[in-house]
């Protein structure tokens, strides 16, 4: 499903990523482990497409096609998610239109919504005020409204507190 090759990437000169080899076949579940600022995110940001990080050599592959210069769009399109590290909050954007955009599910957001404990949320800004486990949620809730193929999550207990982990 995803095939990464000798890649190489730059962030406003400086390298960040050098060489990167992976493959993970539909169906598997990988982790990235490794220090602070080793590249974990960085890989990440550059998979989903984030502009800044510059792909100076090698190839990514999502389904067979080469995504390396597409638009974060249109790999969202094509089925990959990403969860942050530290989710934005949107001033002025209700959290359940957000929702209603993510959602390509028969599923409604309220009902989904209902099933997390997460209603009374979605009249309000989008992680405006939300603690770090309400924004990991929303962000969560989000990924499965629109069931993208490839789900990649950035440090995904950052925020949630011993009691939501379980």
């Amino acid at each position: 499903m995803l095939e990464i090759n000798d890649l190489w990437v730059d962030i406003n000169g400086d390298q960040v990523l050098k060489g990167v080899d992976l493959t993970i076949p539909s169906g598997e579940t990988h982790i990235l482990f490794g220090k602070n600022g080793s590249g974990k995110s960085s890989l990440l940001m550059t998979i989903m497409g984030f502009r800044k990080y510059m792909v100076r050599q090698g190839r990514i592959s999502f389904k067979g096609e080469d995504i390396t210069q597409m638009p974060i769009d249109e790999r969202a399109k094509m089925g990959i998610g990403l969860s942050f590290q530290r989710p934005p909050s949107i001033k002025g954007v209700k959290t359940r239109d957000v929702f209603d955009i993510c959602n390509s599910n028969s599923v409604s957001c309220e009902d989904l919504a209902d099933k997390f404990e997460f209603s009374e949320l979605l009249e309000r800004e989008l992680n405006v005020g939300f603690s770090g486990g309400e924004m990991k949620k929303s962000e969560l809730l989000q990924l499965l409204l629109q069931d993208p193929e490839l789900v990649m999550l950035d440090e995904p207990e950052s925020g949630v507190d011993l009691e939501n982990l379980e």
